[in-house]
């Protein structure tokens, strides 16, 4: 398996670009970040800044972890998502893995989800004509 070591100060905005399937990948992050939103009030998203490639394709698939607002400035770990499968990691992998110091807001994610989307609506009607 490929490895890849990204910035530790790294986030969604500076690798989106190079993501397998970036607009299914922030689509499915979004939902995560969303279910802490409602339970939480407000979503940062940080992303693992070691670990395997994509799953063997080119591109990147970080794992990524969401946290919310606590008292006082602090944040509070939501939980840890696998970057292929989006499914939520144990506890324990959660706190283990080496996560970016940066983080990006709800907005900030949804923004580059819409920017993925518009570039893959104009690569379409592009390819159509």
């Amino acid at each position: 398996m490929i490895r890849k070591r990204l910035p530790s100060n790294a986030t969604l905005a500076d690798v989106f670009r190079e993501l397998v399937e970036p607009e299914e990948y922030l689509r499915r992050l979004l939902g995560n970040m969303r279910f802490c939103q409602k339970h939480h009030g407000n979503a940062f998203v940080r992303i693992g800044v070691t670990g395997k490639s994509g799953g063997g394709t080119k591109g990147l698939a970080p794992s990524y972890r969401i946290d919310y607002p606590a008292a006082e400035e602090a944040v509070a770990v939501f939980n840890g998502f696998g970057g292929t499968s989006h499914s939520a990691f144990t506890p324990t992998n959660t706190l283990e893995t080496n996560w970016s110091r940066d983080h990006l807001t709800i907005r900030e994610v949804q923004a580059l989800y819409d920017a993925v989307k518009k570039d893959e609506t104009l690569k379409a009607r592009r390819a159509n004509h």
